[in-house]
């Protein structure tokens, strides 16, 4: 990690911005990849095919009606 540390204390600030930039991306590609799976999940679960069924019954409970 200090070899890290000091490699990027010694980047100019183009250089940063570009690190900044893939390390968004990586995040948005982490994020995507979970969502993905977490979506597989709903299904093979059958959540997906009762989520109407769902949001109706929350609404009722909270009052907001259909």
């Amino acid at each position: 990690m200090p070899e890290v540390l000091d490699r990027l204390q010694r980047l100019t600030p183009q250089d940063l911005a570009v690190i900044e930039r893939v390390l968004a991306q990586l995040e948005i590609n982490r994020t995507v990849s979970e969502l993905h799976d977490l979506t597989d999940d709903l299904h093979a679960n059958d959540i997906m095919a009762r989520l109407p069924q769902i949001i109706r019954e929350v609404r009722e409970r909270h009052g907001a009606g259909v």
